[in-house]
């Protein structure tokens, strides 16, 4: 896992072109919002109650009043949304071409042509995988709530939250599941040359169920080191807090970090797999 990080942090060109591209994206909703809220707020003070942290009284009253000036604008939110989504399937290929030639700095021409030529298995896979994910979240959780609501008078408040909480554990662990099979089936698509994406989606589903330690195990891994990141930060967040300029220009410059480092960790999500396949493979 160590040599794939230390060859993720190599890319430094690509990681900074994903960073910069996630970060266009954001000012495309970031900036008009900006716009629209100080032309609204004009020289309110209200806005101000919000540094010491979220008032949803605060917020409830400017909907109110602004919602039709303000829903355009969450319209475009969900279509950048829309648009990061197809972009961080379409760096896939670039990603996993930086891992297959390790020995030196991947040019950015080469990374523009292999994100090109695998965009469109990556989108059959995502179809393929959709599905599934929907699946493995929402049926355990739909029947946590289910056999909650039917033995609402045999349990007490407390026994109700576990029910609720043992199925929404149940498809955390089915969704981790999904998505490790995924990503597998980005190996099959990418070194095996594979076409479909069901087909694809099959053979890891099987290569992954017969050694779920060294490849669910590790994707859990990641996730725990990224809830880890999460987790300091809200830390920090709370130490630091909002209060003057100063401090949310420091809470922004490490949210920054944090949005770095979550592509890093991205890339080296995929770079662990790729490794793992080929020994699993061998």
């Amino acid at each position: 896992m160590l040599t794939s990080l230390r060859q993720t942090l190599r890319s430094g060109r690509v990681l900074i072109l994903i960073y910069l591209t996630s970060t266009v994206l954001g000012l495309l909703v970031a900036l008009p919002m900006y716009s629209t809220l100080t032309r609204l707020d004009g020289n309110s003070l209200a806005f101000n109650e919000l540094l010491a942290g979220f008032d949803y009284t605060v917020y409830q009253d400017f909907m109110h009043e602004h919602g039709e000036a303000i829903s355009p604008l969450l319209s475009v939110g969900r279509w950048t949304g829309i648009v990061y989504l197809f972009l961080s399937i379409w760096f896939t290929g670039g990603i996993l071409m930086v891992f297959a030639r390790p020995a030196a700095p991947l040019p950015v021409s080469l990374f523009w042509q292999a994100c090109l030529h695998y965009i469109r298995r990556y989108l059959r896979l995502f179809a393929v995988t959709l599905p599934f994910l929907l699946a493995a979240l929402l049926i355990p959780l739909l029947a946590g709530i289910l056999l909650a609501v039917l033995t609402e008078e045999q349990f007490t408040e407390r026994g109700l939250f576990w029910i609720v909480s043992g199925g929404f554990a149940i498809g955390f662990v089915l969704t981790t599941l999904v998505l490790c099979i995924s990503d597998y089936a980005k190996m099959l698509l990418f070194m095996e040359d594979e076409q479909g994406g069901l087909r694809a989606f099959g053979k890891a589903g099987r290569l992954v169920l017969r050694h779920p330690l060294a490849t669910l195990g590790r994707y859990w891994l990641l996730i725990g080191i990224g809830t880890a990141l999460f987790g300091a930060y809200f830390l920090l967040d709370s130490l630091i807090g909002t209060a003057s300029w100063l401090t949310i220009l420091l809470m922004l410059l490490i949210q920054q970090a944090l949005i770095f480092a979550r592509i890093v960790l991205k890339g080296w999500n995929l770079g662990v797999t790729h490794a793992q396949y080929r020994q699993l493979k061998a």
